[in-house]
């Protein structure tokens, strides 16, 4: 039962709850430059981009993670434990969700440039959800609250962090709440990325959002290589200053 419910409020939960607040508030700030002009798209890329997905992501889960020594992606949840059974599984959840989604509907175009275009930065942005919210949050609130407090609090996390361009609560919550539910099979989150959640993060922006016509352009799949790009740098100069302090 301390697995399932727990209640061990530390500053690690503060931070957490702190640092979901600024990825909520940073979304929030996304919505009066929702247009197309110069403003707009600059501020989409500094706040959804820059501050989201690379600053909270990247930089910060790396070094709070990974603090005092510690492994960051173990901490987050890529824990090495069970990766071959996870990745089969992985695989399975996403082969069945992308049959049921084509026995609904075969929608024309796929392979479309653009549909590429937008699936890159999906992608991209999908680390950040695995390391930020179904890494550090869901890491931090099960410490804290116990499992299932932690699934529903992340989940609820989940979906508000959508508030500033794809304002689906109901729905998002609910995927949240599965994705995080599939996790505590193996508990590592190679069970869910890339295969399940690309499967069904591709078919929900892409075919069944509005939000996808947003992305489907070259602009996206530059600013995902620039993301990315950012993010090895990062990532290289985080772990020469690591073996540098040993």
């Amino acid at each position: 039962m301390n697995k399932l419910f727990r209640f061990n409020f530390t500053k690690e939960t503060a931070v957490a709850l702190a640092a979901g607040t600024v990825m909520v508030a940073l979304s929030l700030l996304m919505l009066p430059f929702s247009g197309s002009s110069f403003l707009d798209k600059a501020m989409s890329f500094v706040l959804r981009d820059l501050l989201m997905i690379f600053g909270l992501g990247v930089v910060f889960v790396s070094l709070y993670a990974g603090k005092d020594g510690k492994s960051a992606l173990n901490e987050i949840g890529f824990s090495g434990r069970k990766n071959v059974l996870s990745l089969i599984l992985d695989f399975i959840f996403g082969a069945a969700l992308l049959a049921i989604f084509l026995k609904e509907e075969i929608p024309s175009g796929l392979a479309d440039i653009k549909n590429f275009y937008a699936a890159v930065y999906i992608l991209t942005a999908g680390i950040f959800e695995m390391t930020f919210i179904y890494g550090f949050l869901r890491s931090s609130f099960e410490k804290a609250f116990g499992i299932i407090p932690a699934i529903i609090l992340t989940s609820v996390f989940y979906s508000f962090h959508h508030a500033g361009f794809q304002s689906e609560f109901m729905h998002l919550l609910f995927v949240g709440l599965m994705y995080c539910s599939v996790y505590y099979i193996t508990q590592n989150l190679l069970i869910i990325f890339p295969f399940f959640w690309g499967v069904g993060a591709l078919w929900d922006v892409i075919v069944s959002s509005d939000a996808g016509s947003e992305i489907k352009n070259a602009e996206s799949f530059i600013i995902a290589l620039v993301i990315l790009l950012l993010s090895a740098i990062w990532i290289f100069i985080f772990k020469r200053r690591k073996r540098s302090a040993v």
